[in-house]
């Protein structure tokens, strides 16, 4: 054997390094606990496993590393199941969510292996996108740090502070400091730089603020139509968040409505439907003094629901229910058929391994890699798109068209 063959065998053959550990983790984690023994077989996890382990050999960094990692478990070609260490803007969001699960679960962490709680990460208020290696703004949550700095969908984020840009290191220690953005708005445009002050939050804590946030009243066309974004609807804090914002829209005398699920996080439980339901009665109280409250959380007035290829898991099952009993009109394009229940574990190097749990199926029907087909098909790419939204422009036209 030449001997750099044999130096590449020794390496391969050698004590696990800590890359090494945590593939040995995954693979263990994986075998015990991924949902399907078929897809395992369909695949060939033992080899996937193998190749791996022999880039990981050669790797020359962390990302690098990481990377390595990444493609083993996307390799599964499954929904909810991915590596993702803590560089991702992703992992901080998924260990926000199930904060209380991770640290409840007896045995599931260990010390070291997930942050203090509460789960916080300095931020701007952004469902970040990486498209062909590039980071754009899919998202601005109202209220964060981008949407005051003036931040719009679509941005490209090409650096911060004069370096190359990432969601999590460019921000990272930088809470309440100015971070200077530099952003490109059109493809092969100029570049421009905009100053933000990233915010140290916990994510769970800002999806829910933004969905009050985002409430408004839109006129068109004599029409006074309530608009909602719901960014992560996991956990019923959501649900009372959306709740009281339909509220607050109805006090308005709103006309007709708008709820968008585009992109963001799942979590979203069948019976979150009964936001339809109109059979409620609504309640007025009047004080002494003649100040009245109206309770009513229910959508009574032609509405919409905004979907996209970002709509994921019980988000899926929102929209299947709204279309399969007419109680709203879909538009967008076709969600993303990732339905399946999925469950994190936390790994040694910090990182967390999210994996399909179980097979799922909605009233018979498997909505896994198929998704939800819109009413109306709007297609829209976010990128360099400047903030404009044909999307939501559409869902205005069909209600404020409906309201004459």
């Amino acid at each position: 054997m030449p001997v750099a063959a044999l130096a590449v065998a020794l390496l391969v053959t050698a004590a696990p390094t800590a890359a090494g550990q945590v593939l040995q983790q995954i693979d263990e984690i994986v075998t015990r606990s991924f949902y399907s023994k078929g897809q395992l077989a369909h695949v060939d996890w033992p080899s996937l496993v193998q190749k791996a382990r022999a880039k990981l050999a050669s790797a020359p960094s962390e990302d690098a590393r990481d990377a390595i990692l990444e493609d083993l478990v996307a390799g599964l070609k499954t929904s909810h199941t991915e590596y993702l260490p803590r560089s991702r803007p992703e992992y901080w969001d998924i260990a926000s969510i199930f904060e209380s699960f991770l640290k409840n679960a007896r045995k599931r962490c260990a010390p070291g292996e997930f942050p203090p709680a509460p789960v916080k990460r300095d931020g701007i208020g952004v469902f970040w996108k990486r498209i062909e290696g590039r980071w754009f703004v899919a998202g601005i949550l109202d209220g964060g740090p981008a949407a005051k700095a003036g931040l719009h969908a679509g941005d490209e984020i090409v650096q911060a502070g004069g370096s190359p840009f990432s969601p999590v290191r460019s921000l990272e220690g930088r809470a309440g400091k100015l971070v200077r953005l530099t952003v490109r708005r059109a493809s092969g445009g100029p570049l421009h730089e905009i100053p933000v002050k990233p915010a140290r939050l916990s994510p769970q804590a800002e999806f829910r603020d933004a969905i009050g946030t985002s409430a408004r009243i839109i006129e068109r066309a004599g029409a006074r139509i309530g608009y909602v974004r719901v960014w992560s609807w996991a956990g019923e804090e959501m649900q009372s968040a959306l709740r009281e914002a339909i509220n607050d829209l109805n006090g308005k005398k709103m006309t007709a409505f708008i709820l968008d699920e585009r992109d963001g996080w799942g979590g979203a439980s069948p019976h979150y439907l009964d936001i339809f339901d109109t059979r409620p009665p609504v309640v007025v109280s009047t004080s002494r003094g003649g100040r009245t409250i109206s309770l009513d959380a229910q959508v009574r007035v032609p509405a919409v629901l905004l979907v996209n290829g970002g709509s994921r898991s019980g988000k899926e099952v929102v929209a299947y229910g709204v279309k399969k009993h007419h109680l709203a009109t879909l538009v967008g394009t076709k969600t993303a058929g990732a339905v399946l229940p999925g469950t994190p574990y936390c790994l040694k190097n910090g990182a967390l391994l999210y994996l399909a749990a179980g097979a799922l199926t909605v009233d018979g029907e498997v909505l896994e890699g198929r998704g939800v087909a819109p009413d109306v098909v709007v297609p829209f790419d976010v990128r360099y798109s400047d903030g404009e939204d044909p999307q939501l422009e559409r869902a205005l036209e069909i209600l404020s068209a409906s309201s004459r």
